[in-house]
């Protein structure tokens, strides 16, 4: 099965009794009070909201007072809607709080065996995954160093004299499990970024960064760079340098579980070059591959093989030696990602660190589990969550406005809030997911939020200060499709535009 990959780009409820279900509502912050409350300041109505959130569409909203929790609109707040990357409020905020916002993924670099005066290494190297997902360029001076950390362990094995190595490379990343396709994930994108696999060992967000330019001569093949170098990868050219001044275009294809890549197409004789990005079959096997000839032009000889530790069932689990640690970003940092520039493998693989780290399942199910114990700890109800991944991309997926908004309330008291708060986008502000939206002079930079789409799916939760200095939290869930007109996009910014208005 093959399949065209485009660029990087977007992305059972628990019945309870009906008296489990009112004692459970007497726990909960007044945030999801039974009919709208308002302060005497409040000026907007139920029908100003209504014109823009129409009743025949699919809409679940809830706008609080930020600070008291007083409902002042709501309208379908307890239907479970997909809530595409939205979720990643609900994995963020748990990661925040049971890890901390300081945590930092470890990830040793190995030995074991005996080395010699002469510097050779009579043994075996060994990686042992942490699901870090931060071994790219991402937080590197120069950002298209993705191999930079690598560099750094053949500097340390230098320093230990280690020159040659008569053995192979492991790398092990049972921290995680291999399941990396997320249930109702979109099954004709599994090249494209925002479905990259998160394994134990992740190199370059799973990715290859593929560079196309013109070839010698109208006819001759194209040529292709990528980011990082690597022979591990095979790419068919099937593409041929085409006129100038024509219309070009390029794609690749590869099955689904290789990395055997195809490009065909055409590229134009004046092209400047265009920049593509494939997501890949085996993140393992990428990443003890490209760290192999790392080393190799880094002056390390391997006389081995780079390989899968789990294809290797005798292999010793103990009696390895530490040559080096390599500590991750702050937990802060790597959410600023997540929630700023969504990105999906980054949140996937802070699901399954929760559900190793909480629950003892590097998986899927684990981390579902970890949140939605969260979650309820919270004071907060769970029977219409959902979570098939941390990404927010499968289509299974479900919250409510209420619990979302209930939530962005609640975390306003704990000790790590302002930090988590920072990581969301700001709106028409760059980087970030708003910064092409709500630009407006009463909008521009007033709200914080999370983004989320994925086909017929748009939502945004998050906060909104107004002109009287208040400040209210809201979500605004749509799943469908709008037949008045008017974008979901258009009537976000319509109703937060009605909130940030209020006067003093």
């Amino acid at each position: 099965m093959y399949h065209f990959f485009s660029m990087r780009s977007i992305f059972k409820p628990l019945k309870k009794s009906l008296l489990q279900t009112f004692a459970l509502s007497a726990l909960l912050v007044p945030i999801i009070a039974a009919t709208t409350v308002r302060d005497g300041a409040w000026a907007v109505t139920d029908s100003d909201f209504a014109r823009i959130f129409r009743p025949e569409e699919s809409w679940s909203v809830v706008i609080a007072d930020a600070q008291n929790g007083r409902v002042v609109y709501r309208q379908n707040p307890q239907t479970p809607r997909m809530p595409a990357s939205n979720l990643k409020v609900y994995v963020t905020a748990a990661a925040f709080d049971l890890l901390g916002s300081h945590y930092r993924y470890r990830t040793p670099f190995l030995v074991r065996g005996k080395l010699s005066p002469q510097g050779v290494l009579v043994g075996d190297l060994l990686v042992r995954g942490s699901g870090d997902p931060t071994f790219s360029g991402r937080f590197e001076e120069d950002s298209k160093d993705v191999t930079a950390r690598f560099s750094r362990w053949a500097d340390r094995m230098k320093e230990l004299h280690i020159r040659t190595v008569k053995g192979n490379l492991y790398g092990d990343d049972s921290i995680f499990d291999k399941n990396y396709w997320g249930r109702e994930w979109p099954e004709d994108e599994y090249c494209n970024w925002y479905t990259a696999p998160s394994g134990g060992l992740i190199l370059n967000d799973s990715c290859l960064d593929i560079g196309v330019f013109p070839g010698t001569a109208v006819g001759s093949p194209p040529r292709i760079e990528t980011i990082p170098d690597t022979k591990y990868l095979r790419i068919e050219n099937n593409a041929r340098t085409i006129a100038r001044g024509q219309k070009n275009g390029v794609s690749f294809r590869r099955p689904f579980d290789s990395n055997d890549l195809a490009m065909y197409g055409k590229v134009a004789a004046d092209s400047r070059g265009t920049q593509h990005v494939v997501a890949l079959a085996d993140p393992t096997g990428y990443f003890v591959n490209v760290l192999k000839e790392t080393l190799e032009k880094e002056g390390i000889e391997i006389l081995g093989e780079a390989k899968d530790a789990r294809e290797e069932p005798d292999l010793p689990r103990h009696g390895w030696k530490v040559l080096t640690i390599e500590n991750s970003p702050p937990l802060k940092e790597l959410a600023k990602v997540i929630n700023t520039r969504s990105q999906n493998l980054f949140a996937d693989s802070l699901l399954k660190t929760l559900g190793a780290k909480k629950a003892g399942m590097g998986n899927w199910a684990g981390g579902s589990i970890a949140v939605r114990e969260w979650v309820r700890e919270q004071g907060l109800p769970v029977e219409h969550l959902h979570l098939e991944d941390g990404s927010g991309l499968s289509r299974l997926n479900r919250v409510t406005a209420e619990t979302t908004c209930d939530l962005l309330h609640h975390i306003q008291k704990k000790p790590w809030f302002p930090l988590w708060k920072e990581t969301l986008a700001v709106s028409g502000e760059y980087p970030g997911s708003l910064r092409n939206r709500l630009k407006t002079s009463t909008l521009k930079g007033k709200v914080r939020a999370k983004t989320g789409y994925i086909d017929d799916v748009y939502c945004l939760s998050g906060y909104v200060e107004a002109k009287s200095g208040k400040e209210y939290v809201f979500s605004l869930l749509f799943n469908g499709k709008s037949h008045a007109g008017k974008h979901p996009h258009h009537r976000m910014e319509e109703a937060l535009t009605l909130v940030a208005r209020e006067e003093p």
